[in-house]
């Protein structure tokens, strides 16, 4: 064996470019296999965690699972299945932490049970007593970090909106593998009613706003009482005794993370997106194994004599086998340390873009090397077995006697070649597709100028609006300034209600008199007279209520609301569902608003903010807000896209490369074959194209199968994908054939070279020992 190894890496370091292909290759494509592996490995163990993990539930209807605060504690007294519930909700707050500064927090209000539903572990604190009183509150431990510093901040207080909180404990930040999003703090959540200025809020369900876990008892089955829960709500939850909510069912906490339907606090993913990443992943292996395959039966011809002296001297057919899959294995071993190297290096590129926290260095254990290990064998022994076989398939005599392999074009070596061209164009096109669709949601006319308007969070009082938007407006740059309760990007408030007894769901903006002007929103006058309760509506509103062409009042709930014109229709959500019905109402001197939202003149623009942030700062007297671009809130909706399309075209480009390396190798081994068939048309005066025509058609006529069958795979894969926008670009034919064109450049250009020398070479060369 060790002789064996010997004269193996000799023939390693003599074909150096051999030797470079296959491992680069190979070491590349398990790199992004490896990446691919643990963020699938992570993503499935989500919430796995948890002990009670198999007795949590999430509370689910079909148009988001939220419910009203008081179905909670109606549940509980009602069915003794259930030991306890925890309710959800998040929110960001400005408190005073230490001294009068002011600091804006993240955080989770959430019952009292919450730590003893789930597991997550407390730096400081009793799980049962953390959140027992209704001002409590606990800090993560970063956070706590960030205020108190080494200090021990539990017993602390500090204060919020004239609420005072104390601290009864610190938890460990949330980690990468629940579906919660992370937090500063966790509130009790009973301390909402005093957030908000709303006594009754704990008591009555009118805002169906909050997420609902239910711990059951062990040994009980409550989801089987589900049909009994939901037939008590069509009686008595509004919600669905007017058939604004027609469904009702259990989630296990395990399967949270990949639901449809989302609810305060929470990250979730698709399973679809998994396996599709999964089938990516597979698809690269694949490839770098037929690469590997393709570049080993490659160099054959040149391992031919010492395969065939050892076949004379004795060696038996089982021996051969086991040295090529050794050789495979060893390769594959080598590779996968450079790819784990490798890994490392491009971490922080694929968390940019799957937004996502691998830290390989934690997720190493004994499990995941031993799961390693067997996986390098298995690539090992898949990648040897086939060059192993056509090695024992040579005719030793044969070999001596310079006759190599010039019968042996198998039909295998075509097929691997159409497989590796398939994946790549099938790729190519559907990168191409999703870049398509990404700029087309990022340039799609939404019905409302997105551009040069800078929004901030409200921070002063009603009374203050006036002045503060004279402040404003005296800033170079700014040109008008609108107070506002709802955007095009965070959709407003919504109403529900029942018309000619069908249910109706509409959202709500209330706005100033500048608001459509700012957005640059076409309005159609109803002529009617002004009312100080009028509003406007949009088409989709009419269209879905019938109220015809140009109506001048809107019944709403129990009133016939003035109609003082149409808003023109535009898009509220993402372009992944379609506009909805739309009321906007007047904001009146005394009413809440959340936004200012303040036209620049796009000149510069940082600096103009910049201004806007310390106006805001000397006129609050130091108050945090939050702030931002209309334009970069509608681009974040559509970021998932655009960070799908880099990474798989990255995958895109490493499958074109290293299906260039294989059909660079198999043109090697297939002019080999045709050595002396060369020289004999060149000796009888055949011209180089014709010599060229000869050695190339066969690699187009593979690229043309894989194209044919290219086509109509990738065409199903991206209209399966589009049906998830209600907006999208069309599937161009001209990506298709420049997917195509691109791969018959790319195989002819890797081929011509090889080609080219073969048809220029001396023939007596080639026919010297015939």
């Amino acid at each position: 064996m060790g002789n064996h190894f010997k004269i193996y890496l000799k023939h390693l370091e003599k074909n150096k470019i051999y030797t470079f292909i296959t491992l680069f290759g190979f070491a590349v494509s398990l790199m992004f296999v490896l990446l691919l592996w643990v963020y699938i490995r992570q993503e499935l163990s989500v919430d796995q965690f948890h002990v009670n993990k198999d007795r949590i539930y999430r509370m689910n209807r079909e148009s988001g699972a939220t419910f009203g605060p008081a179905i909670a504690d109606e549940l509980k007294n009602k069915y003794p299945e259930i030991e306890s519930f925890a309710r959800i909700y998040e929110n960001e707050g400005n408190a005073r932490f230490r001294g009068n500064e002011l600091t804006r927090y993240r955080y989770l209000l959430a019952d009292s049970s919450f730590f003893s539903m789930f597991s997550f572990p407390l730096k400081a604190g009793e799980v049962s007593q953390v959140l027992a009183a209704k001002n409590s509150v606990v800090l993560s431990e970063s956070f706590a970090r960030k205020i108190y510093g080494g200090e021990n901040p539990v017993g602390k207080s500090f204060t919020q909106d004239n609420l005072n909180f104390l601290v009864t404990g610190i938890f460990k930040d949330f980690p990468e593998n629940t579906h919660f999003k992370r937090y500063d703090a966790i509130v009790n959540f009973r301390a909402m009613a005093d957030i908000w200025g709303w006594k009754e809020l704990l008591t009555t369900n009118n805002n169906s706003s909050f997420g609902l876990y239910l711990l059951t008892r062990p040994g009980t089955n409550f989801p089987a009482k589900i049909p009994q829960v939901f037939d008590q709500f069509k009686k008595d939850y509004w919600l669905y005794a007017n058939n604004f909510a027609k469904t009702l069912k259990l989630d296990p906490l395990t399967e949270v993370y990949f639901s449809n339907e989302s609810s305060p606090a929470i990250r979730q993913n698709s399973r679809t997106t998994l396996f599709v990443f999964g089938g990516i992943a597979l698809l690269i292996l694949i490839v770098a194994i037929i690469n590997y395959i393709n570049l080993t039966i490659a160099q054959s011809g040149f391992r031919s004599k010492e395969i065939a002296i050892k076949k004379l001297l004795g060696g038996s057919r089982k021996r051969l086998i086991r040295q090529h899959i050794t050789e495979s294995v060893a390769i594959t071993l080598f590779s996968t340390l450079l790819a784990a190297g490798m890994a490392f290096l491009a971490e922080p590129f694929f968390n940019e873009q799957m937004s996502c926290e691998l830290n390989l260095k934690s997720q190493m254990s004994l499990l995941l090397l031993a799961q390693l290990l067997i996986a390098v064998v298995a690539i090992g022994v898949i990648s040897g077995i086939i060059p192993a076989i056509v090695a024992n398939h040579l005719n030793p005599v044969e070999v001596v006697k310079g006759n190599v392999m010039r019968t042996s074009r198998k039909g295998y070596t075509k097929s691997l070649i159409s497989f590796q061209y398939v994946v790549a164009i099938v790729l190519l096109i559907c990168t191409w597709t999703i870049a398509r669709q990404s700029s087309f949601l990022q340039q799609y006319d939404m019905g409302y100028n997105k551009e040069n308007l800078f929004w901030m969070e409200i921070t002063v009082g009603n009374g203050q609006r006036s002045a503060f938007r004279d402040v404003l407006k005296a800033i170079p740059g700014v040109v008008d300034v609108s107070f506002c309760r709802g955007t095009p990007t965070d959709g407003g408030n919504n109403q529900s209600f029942e018309y000619k007894g069908k249910p109706h769901s509409f959202q709500e903006f209330t706005v100033d008199s500048v608001f459509f002007k700012l957005f640059g929103m076409n309005v159609e006058s109803t002529s009617t007279a002004y009312n100080k309760d009028g509003v406007w509506i949009n088409r989709a509103a009419i269209q879905e209520m019938e109220l015809g062409e140009r109506p001048v009042t809107l019944p709403f709930y129990k009133e016939n609301i003035p109609v003082l014109g149409i808003v023109k229709d535009f898009n509220f959500r993402s372009l992944r569902t379609k506009i909805g019905p739309l009321v906007v109402r007047q904001l009146h001197p005394n009413d809440a608003c959340w936004k200012i939202v303040v036209k620049l003149s796009g000149t510069n623009i940082m600096g103009t903010t910049e201004a806007i942030r310390k106006a805001q700062s000397t006129f609050t007297g130091g108050v945090p807000m939050d702030s931002g671009f209309i334009d970069e809130e509608v681009n974040q909706w559509y970021l998932r896209e655009v960070k799908q399309s880099k990474l798989i075209g990255a995958f895109t480009l490493l499958s074109i490369i290293i299906s260039s390396m294989g059909i660079f190798a198999m043109s090697l081994y297939y002019i080999q074959q045709k050595v002396k068939e060369i020289g004999v048309r060149k000796v009888n005066g055949a011209k180089i194209s014709e010599i060229l025509t000869l050695l190339n058609k066969d690699f187009v006529r593979w690229v043309l199968v894989a194209y044919a069958i290219s086509v109509p795979l990738a065409y199903y894969l991206m209209e399966k994908w589009l049906e998830d926008f209600a907006y999208r670009t069309a599937l161009s034919p001209w990506t298709f054939v420049l997917a195509g064109l691109l791969a018959l450049a790319i195989a002819l250009i890797t081929v011509s070279w090889q080609s080219w020398r073969a048809a220029t070479r001396n023939p007596v060369e080639a026919l010297r020992y015939e």
